[in-house]
């Protein structure tokens, strides 16, 4: 239920895509299923691939209905974590616009199902990659992330992001890409690295050994994204260089205004969600952040006059009122390759170039 910011907002345009990067919320309750694995203890999966197709299909049919009703309550149903704080946000937005959401439907899915090694605990969760219905052709898919509590609850989507899994065809136009409209971030992701399984291509995906370690590029991410514009340092030694790193960095260090004084805070949040093994040996990591937004006058003399209908300024009542400070908290997903052995990780994709405003509060000026 939640808005996407490449496809709402027009924010970010992926280079040699069919379509703006496409990304998307929902999730499903099902039966719970059992672990499974092989009668002699050998390697163990969450579910079946048979259940997992259910809880898919499930969540696809069910957070469709949901949205087209705006029934939030139908939405928890189907979602947990910080994928539903989320859609209850974008619903807090739509009702104040007086809009609507569009139900938003998944094709072609590709289960991720990890599979543990012998003797290790079945994993609590797993993924699927998916297209946007209408947008098929699009080099980018939907990655959603599915657990369930620890006492055997139903499966519920708790994360959902984008990643391109498609490299541009090799007859593809070198001639230069159009800039993007005004207001629009023109970005180049990297195509998802293969993941460990099966020579053919099917089968479960493997667990990362490495997995509580992976993890920690997550706490990294948040500290990189954190500072007063303009001091954010576009280079860091745990991240290569990209779209989502350094100039990400410099987009923020650009809302640099003299009468205002702007920071951003990042701190991991949510629910730990499977970390895979690349057939590279690396990791993918998928982290997400709770970041805080604030923004304040300089001097009592300086105001901030947020854009007229924008998010901000309709979550704050409207009426193009003046604030002394405002404070927005925010929702941000990141994909990560680490590499094997350490080294600079690599950030796939992120939301952060127009984050998910999970609230808005400000201080009028007076």
């Amino acid at each position: 239920m939640f808005r996407h910011a490449w496809s709402a907002m027009g924010v970010v345009v992926l280079i040699g895509t069919a379509m703006a990067g496409c990304t998307a919320g929902g999730g499903a309750g099902s039966s719970p299923g059992r672990p499974s694995g092989s009668a002699s203890g050998g390697p163990v999966q969450a579910l079946t691939r048979a259940q997992a197709e259910e809880v898919f299909e499930t969540y696809v049919r069910e957070n469709a209905a949901a949205d087209e009703k705006g029934d939030t309550d139908a939405v928890a149903r189907v979602e947990g974590g910080r994928l539903l704080e989320e859609s209850r946000a974008e619903a807090r937005l739509h009702r104040a616009r007086g809009s609507k959401d569009e139900p938003l439907r998944y094709v072609r899915p590709v289960f991720l199902l990890p599979q543990a090694p012998q003797g290790a605990p079945a994993p609590r969760g797993f993924a699927v990659l998916s297209k946007w219905e209408g947008r098929e052709t699009d080099r980018s898919s939907v990655l959603h992330y599915f657990t369930r509590g620890e006492d055997g609850g139903s499966w519920k989507a708790v994360a959902a992001t984008w990643v391109v899994t498609e490299p541009p065809p090799a007859n593809s136009s070198a001639k230069p890409t159009p800039s993007p409209e005004q207001g629009k971030i023109k970005v180049r992701p990297k195509v998802l690295p293969a993941l460990a399984q099966a020579q053919d291509g099917s089968g479960p995906v493997e667990v990362s050994p490495t997995a509580a370690a992976d993890r920690a590029v997550c706490r990294r991410y948040a500290d990189y994204l954190s500072f007063t514009v303009p001091a954010g340092k576009p280079d860091s030694p745990h991240f290569e260089r990209g779209d989502f790193t350094d100039k990400l960095v410099g987009y923020f260090n650009d809302w640099d205004e003299k009468e205002l004084l702007r920071s951003f805070s990042y701190e991991p949040a949510g629910e730990e969600l499977p970390v895979l093994r690349l057939k590279n040996g690396g990791s993918l990591v998928t982290c997400t952040l709770d970041g805080t937004f604030h923004d304040r006058g300089r001097t009592p003399g300086n105001w901030i006059e947020p854009e007229a209908g924008g998010d901000s300024e309709v979550l704050l009542g409207g009426a193009a009122r003046k604030w002394a400070s405002i404070e927005e908290r925010w929702s941000v997903t990141a994909v990560l390759e680490v590499p094997e052995g350490g080294g600079p990780a690599t950030v796939l994709s992120t939301d952060a170039y127009d984050a998910t405003k999970l609230s808005v509060k400000g201080v009028e000026w007076k």
